[in-house]
C-alpha cells in the first residue's frame, strides 16, 4: 500500500470553509456571465429585429419608388391623351371668319376706309339723326 504525503503542498490546510467560499465564488461567477450572455443575447435580439425592420422599410421604400414611377409614366400616358383629345376637339369646333371680319387686335386696328370710322361726336349724333 502506498501512502500519499500530503506534507508541503498545502492541500492540508484547504478547509470546508476554503470550499465553500471557492464554491459560492464560482456560482457569482456563473451566475454573473449568465446575466452578461443573456445581456448579449437581448442585443443581438435586438439588433436582428432592426435589421429586419431596415430590410422592411427598404422593400417598402423601393415598391413605393416603383409606384411612384408607374403613377408618373401613367400621368404623362394621361396628360398626352388629353392634349391630343383636345387637339382634335378643338380642330373638329374651331370657327372660320373671313379676313375681311376676322377680329382685329385693338392696337393694330387700322383707320377709315377699312377699319375704324373717325368722325367726331357731332357727326356721328348728325349722321344718325339724319
Amino acid at each position: 500500500m502506498v501512502r500519499l504525503s500530503l506534507a508541503g503542498t498545502g492541500l492540508h490546510r484547504y478547509s470546508r470553509a476554503h470550499c465553500r467560499h471557492d464554491r459560492d465564488a464560482a456560482r457569482a461567477e456563473v451566475l454573473r456571465l449568465e446575466a452578461v450572455i443573456r445581456g448579449l443575447d437581448t442585443t443581438a435580439a435586438e439588433q436582428a429585429e432592426r435589421i429586419a425592420q431596415l430590410e422592411a422599410d427598404a422593400v417598402d421604400v423601393s415598391v413605393e419608388r416603383q409606384l411612384r414611377l408607374l403613377a408618373e409614366e401613367k400621368a404623362d400616358e394621361a396628360e398626352v391623351r388629353y392634349l391630343a383629345l383636345k387637339a382634335r376637339v378643338d380642330n373638329e369646333h374651331t370657327i372660320t371668319v373671313p379676313p375681311m371680319r376676322r377680329p382685329i387686335d385693338e392696337d393694330d386696328k387700322p383707320t377709315e376706309p377699312a377699319g375704324i370710322e373717325v368722325r367726331t361726336l357731332r357727326e356721328a349724333f348728325a349722321a344718325r339723326t339724319a
